[in-house]
């Protein structure tokens, strides 16, 4: 006996279930089978049913195709327990079968492309026909039948033929074949293996072979099918406003009295239409569910006339039960998306998160702005959220790292991918490194220019030279090298540089280093080569316990990973395939596993997040549907050439795009209270239209039919670019906004003024405890007092992350990096060494261009430094002297620190660049240093020299006061952001000088905004962070470039 049920609210069809389910069977402990097409409906309809019944027990909830596919292996004894057929291990058999395929008698492109097709394209064409394949099984089984017979079933199916055939023979157990053997099964048997009642719910399609089994099991046992159906109405015979000016090209007249009805249900309907017009021949009569709304609101109007299949009837009152919202960015949406959902749980009498359902074609692209922002409302009231439907590699970092590291294989090694692989908290303890010791690798590595490469052989198999320099053998050499010579050696050991750098318990960090790299190097051989299914189950599970920390928080990551790869290798063994298989076809197929999505945490609590697809269509109070772009829905299935589906279409037949439209009207009735439709309808750049998906552009069709035009305009919602935008905050605006935080920003973006907020509003507290001023810091301070007020008192340092080593090989030394090989030059040749011996060391340690260029560079560089070594042997300084003790007081501080660079001759101070107003001013402090200290035999002057050419600070007879004025800023500085900016301070205070105050403020006032060639100060990192203001050179700025400047210059003099 079969009996249909049929509703447009699956509330009233589980609530009829539950009756059904509570007549008690002969057999108590006999499990109930209820036959579901999604696990997400047989949560939710297990939920229902312990709603109803007090408990859910005993209940099985098997997918159509396992339960089908378990008859057939209860019934027929020749069945396994596993569909071969099955498209995911059909694809393994078909992969073995194009290997021996006669290329000859395929299709041009794909025999060109299985000519150049490696392993992993052979396989993603065994995918793509093992779908298809599957198809040709639920709705071409008379094609089946024929080729098995040995002919041909339709044209151009030759080699499709050859291939079925071939995969056949080696197993011919498959649906067509067991429904026909079907035949010979008694009833008896029949009726013994069948369960006493099967219930069907919520089923939206079925294909003719499983209505074909329906048929032929409803006389022996109860079959109940629970269908949603939107129309109460036969609408079987309805076309959509397209079919129907087709249809009218026809030589009959029969077709034109076929209706259109409700607009919706023709253009977004087919597959429904085809399906209850099959279905509707098994029980013609069944129990009709129906449910009327009472009330006017526009969205139950809507479900009402699908319903009763009535034409939009125009009423001109439009509610907020259905609104459409176009935004800028996905990020917009899900702000937008934010502040709709807390003014429903205001507004909906009695409506709460877990009554809320938001789903989107692309849910991957929206979970991390959905985390991002749901995570962290701001001063907005916090929504419960969960996200089901992604994939392990958006939930489980750990799989993003395993994907990563079975990559490296593929690359030259560069610096930063390894250290990236270090950043997973699960690697990095593995290797016994924590964030410090990490953090410590990376200036390693930069320091021993560690660029890409395992070493010299790995670029010769590249096709390069082999040079070992920037490679990681290199640098990893100078480490280890430097580690166990004494500190400070220079000497080079085997053309290999001791870098002093690792020190103590250091050697910990060096030897997770080591040991990681090992590792990682040593996984290249290990995947190069080929193993059965279980050896690289055995080897990828020891993969993750030798890069993977188990805890307690990576190892449920670390499980799903594993039950991951054990899927893939069952999925292998079940498809029958005894090669041995090749790295890269089980990595492809390993990654295409953690990319599917999850079903985690669906209907868990809180408001729930989850893909747009195919029987999800569950009621809930609201849903919400983001991301309803043009190009994301209905999503295209791109035809394949050899589809032979597409050529010969019959009623039932599906398509990816039919489902779709078919999903979108099964979600219109799903809504109870409020739906939500928003997508991407504006452009960033300049704010021109961008089309929504062609079913919301349906809707707004209707809608307009049934509000009229401005009832329309009043639910649909043009958002603004930013979320701080006034529109949100004004009370005559139909938009608004929950965030204070947006409403202080808005009231910024509304004076009508550009105010940059600076980081420091007002002084900080005073440093407290503080006695003593490190001279070495107090130097710095003043390079750029900004980043010292940063640095020493915020912990703040913006060029952070900036000293990552270099993942490319230098060809060119930018100007501070050459200037500063020169200086260490200059002392080499001073100290005695020689130019070629440096040469050497620079060659070791990676720190020039490989080849000619690097020689060039050099060259320039050993004369620009000879001529400096010259000029500096000229003057006759002396001995250097030892460093000079610096402990002074001032008032309530003391200068502690040592100075270096004496001799009797005083400082000399020396560039093959120039003296910047940076490091003049640092000179300068030590110069005044100096004059204060007066050792004796030592001259108290400071002689410089820059390019082309010379100069000297001037003995200076009141030195204490100078440093106090200093002392003075410096402590300001540290307070408050100070008004001083070193470049911009030293062009105005050297045309002033000149006598012309006008002129000075204009080239300091050009030189803080810069030009279309050079940027200005204003454009430093650190000015713009406390600073922000444009253009600032106010009172405040003048006194303090005066205050700091003015002594300097007045005792700096310079000679050509």
């Amino acid at each position: 006996m079969l009996r249909l049920y049929q509703s447009n609210r699956l509330e009233m069809l589980a609530a009829r279930l539950a009756a059904l389910i509570a007549e008690p069977l002969g057999e108590p402990l006999r499990q109930e089978q209820v036959i579901v097409q999604h696990p997400g409906m047989s949560r939710w309809l297990s939920l229902r049913l312990a709603d109803h019944l007090g408990i859910c027990a005993n209940l099985a909830f098997p997918l159509p195709a396992t339960f089908i596919w378990g008859l057939f292996h209860t019934l027929l004894p020749e069945v396994s327990a596993c569909d071969r057929y099955q498209p995911k291990r059909l694809a393994w058999r078909i992969h073995i079968q194009l290997q021996g395929l006669d290329a000859d008698r395929l299709q041009p492109q794909l025999s060109d492309y299985l000519l150049g097709a490696d392993e992993v394209k052979r396989f993603q064409l065994a995918q793509q026909l093992a779908r298809i394949f599957d198809r040709y099984l639920l709705y071409r089984p008379d094609w089946i039948v024929k080729w098995q017979r040995g002919e041909a079933a339709t044209p151009g199916d030759g080699w499709q033929a050859d291939l079925w055939r071939r995969l056949a023979a080696e197993d011919g157990v498959h649906w067509v074949g067991l429904q026909l053997e079907l035949n010979r099964v008694s009833e008896e048997r029949f009726q013994a293996v069948l369960p006493p009642r099967l219930f069907i719910f919520g089923v939206p399609t079925l294909s003719p072979g499983y209505l074909e089994i329906i048929r032929k099991i409803s006389p022996l046992t109860e079959v109940h099918l629970f269908l949603l159906n939107p129309c109460e109405a036969h609408w079987a015979d309805i076309v959509s406003p397209a079919e129907q000016a087709q249809l009218s090209l026809g030589s009959g007249d029969a077709e034109l009295y076929l209706e259109v009805g409700h607009p919706l249900l023709a253009t977004m309907g087919r597959q429904g239409r085809d399906f209850f017009a099959a279905i509707n021949e098994l029980d013609p009569g069944g129990e009709a569910l129906f449910h009327h709304n009472a009330d006017s609101q526009l969205l139950h109007r809507l479900q009402d006339q699908l319903l009763t299949l009535e034409s939009p009837q125009s009423e001109p009152m439009a509610d907020s039960s259905i609104t459409i919202h176009r935004c800028h960015s996905p990020m917009r949406e899900v702000e937008v998306l934010y502040d709709q959902l807390l003014a429903m749980l205001d507004e909906v009498p009695h409506l709460t998160a877990s009554d809320i359902l938001v789903m989107s074609p692309d849910i991957d692209r929206y979970a991390p702005l959905i985390k991002a922002h749901f995570s962290s409302p701001g001063s907005r009231p916090k929504i419960p959220f969960r996200i089901s439907g992604t994939d392990l590699l958006q939930s489980m970092p750990l799989a993003t790292a395993l994907l990563e590291i079975l990559q490296l294989k593929e690359t030259r090694y560069p610096v930063g991918a390894l250290l990236n692989l270090l950043e997973y908290p699960a690697v990095r303890q593995r290797f016994g490194l924590d964030e410090v010791g990490l953090e410590q690798l990376t200036q390693w590595l930069k320091l021993a220019a560690v660029h890409w490469g395992r070493d010299g052989e790995s670029k010769q198999s590249l096709g390069l030279p082999c040079e070992q320099g920037n490679t990681w053998q290199a640098g990893l050499h100078q480490l280890m090298l430097g580690y166990a010579m004494p500190a400070d050696a220079e000497q080079l050991w085997h053309q290999t540089y001791p870098l002093d750098a690792v020190e103590g318990s250091e050697t910990q960090w060096l030897g997770g280093l080591l040991a990681f790299c090992d590792a990682v190097f040593a996984l290249e051989e290990r995947l190069s080569v080929d193993r059965s299914p279980q050896a690289w189950l055995t080897f990828l599970i020891a993969l993750t316990e030798q890069f993977f920390f188990s805890d307690e928080e990576s190892e449920q990551q670390l499980e799903s990973i594993r039950e991951t790869m054990h899927t893939l290798v069952q999925e292998i063994h079940e498809a029958g395939v005894q090669q041995k298989i090749s790295f890269n076809l089980i990595r492809h197929r390993l990654r295409e596993l953690l990319t599917i999505s999850q079903e985690r945490g669906f209907l868990g609590g809180g408001v729930n997040f989850c893909a747009l697809a195919p029987m999800r269509s569950l009621p809930f109070r609201v849903i919400a549907l983001i991301g309803m772009n043009g190009d994301a829905f209905p999503r295209q299935q791109p035809e394949m050439g050899f589809d032979l589906l597409s050529r010969d279409f019959r009623p039932g037949d599906r398509s990816r795009r039919t489902d779709d439209r078919y999903l979108f009207l099964e979600t219109l009735i799903s809504a109870r209270d409020r739906l939500l439709i928003s997508y991407v309808g504006r452009s960033q750049r300049d704010n021109a239209p961008i089309p929504p998906s062609v079913v919301v552009d349906e809707l707004s069709d209707t809608l307009r039919l049934m509000v009229g035009e401005s009832g329309l305009q009043r639910i649909s919602f043009d958002h603004p670019l930013q979320p701080f935008s006034r529109d949100y905050f004004l009370s005559d605006s139909p938009l608004f906004s929950y965030s204070a935080e947006m409403r202080e920003a808005a009231s910024w973006v509304g004076s009508g003024t550009r105010t940059d907020l600076p980081l420091v509003k007002a002084s900080l507290p005073e440093i407290e405890g503080e006695s003593e001023i490190d001279l070495q810091r107090f130097l710095h301070f003043f390079t750029n007092p900004l980043r010292g007020l940063a640095e020493i008192r915020l912990d703040l340092d913006l060029h952070q992350g900036e000293e990552l080593p270099e993942e490319r090989e230098r060809f060119i030394l930018d100007r501070f990096e050459q200037t500063g090989l020169e200086q260490d030059l200059v002392e080499g040749l001073l100290s005695g060494g020689t130019a070629e011996a440096f040469l050497q060391r620079l060659r070791a340690r990676g720190h020039l261009p490989h080849g000619r260029v690097g020689e060039q560079i050099f060259s320039q560089m050993e004369r620009r430094a000879s001529a400096l070594v010259k000029r500096i042997q000229a003057f006759d300084q002396g001995d250097a002297l030892q460093p000079l003790e610096i402990d002074l007081e001032f008032d309530d501080l003391r200068l502690v620190g040592h100075l270096y660079g004496v001799n009797p001759g005083g400082l000399l101070v020396y560039t093959t660049d120039r003296l910047y107003p940076y490091l003049l001013l640092r000179h300068w402090i030590r110069h005044l240093l100096l004059n204060l200290l007066k050792p004796p035999g030592v001259a108290v002057r400071t002689r410089l020299l820059e390019g082309e050419r010379s100069g000297e600070f001037r003995p200076v007879d009141l030195a204490r006061p100078h440093l106090e004025n200093l002392i003075h800023h410096y402590r300001r500085g540290l307070d408050a952001p100070l008004a001083f900016f070193p470049a911009t301070a030293w062009i105005y205070r050297e045309r002033l000088d000149k006598g012309d105050e006008e002129r000075a403020i204009g080239a300091a006032q050009q030189r803080w905004l810069g030009n279309r060639y050079q940027g200005g100060d204003v454009d430093r990192p650190y000015h713009r962070l406390f600073w922000p203001d444009r253009p600032l050179l106010d009172e405040r700025f003048f006194e303090t470039s005066n205050e700091i400047l003015q002594p300097l210059m007045d005792h700096l003099e310079w000679r050509e």
